[in-house]
């Protein structure tokens, strides 16, 4: 009885996404279901597209700010996580971000000369994360990064730069601990 009362509610919740999106510019794809409670917004344009078979969780938040948030196949974003545009996001196939994540692909200018920081120009870096990347709760993915193919970042880890394939890393800021092989 529970499994169809499960099976059930995902039906439903895959439905609600269908209508809702139907007539939207955010893109999702087949089967992806969107609780109603997250919050996806193209901000000063932009565009969000969300691959099959997807789920984004409630307090999730997808805030475009311009630029563009584009999420594979088989991804999970979990409670509280905060995915922005501005300066590019792209997530891979089957990856899995945990709660309370942070990923924004911008940055304030802080020169000192150049007024103050609240005037300064974004500096805008893409972030791409591969397929097949597993981020721990709670994780800060900072302008510029790239996670490659199958790598697991430890929860609570600060990344910038690069992590390399199939790496395990941790750590403020994110270094690597040690390989899957």
């Amino acid at each position: 009885m529970a499994d169809l009362i499960r099976r059930l509610s995902k039906r439903a919740l895959r439905a609600h996404t269908r209508v809702r999106f139907l007539a939207s510019a955010i893109r999702v794809g087949r089967h992806a279901a969107i609780h109603p409670r997250a919050k996806l917004e193209r901000l000063n344009g932009g565009a969000i597209t969300i691959g099959d078979r997807c789920v984004i969780h409630d307090g999730a938040m997808l805030l475009t700010y311009g630029g563009a948030i584009s999420i594979g196949s088989d991804c999970t974003i979990n409670p509280y996580t905060i995915l922005h545009g501005q300066g590019g996001l792209t997530i891979g196939d089957y990856v899995r971000i945990a709660a309370h994540c942070t990923i924004i692909p911008a940055n304030h200018g802080i020169a000192l000369d150049k007024g103050v920081i609240a005037k300064q120009p974004m500096k805008l870096q893409a972030i791409t994360i591969e397929d097949d990347v597993w981020i721990g709760a709670g994780v800060r993915i900072l302008a510029g990064a790239h996670i490659e193919r199958g790598a697991v970042v430890a929860a609570g880890a600060v990344v910038r730069g690069r992590l390399p394939a199939y790496s395990i890393c941790g750590g403020v800021p994110a270094k690597l601990l040690r390989m899957r092989t």
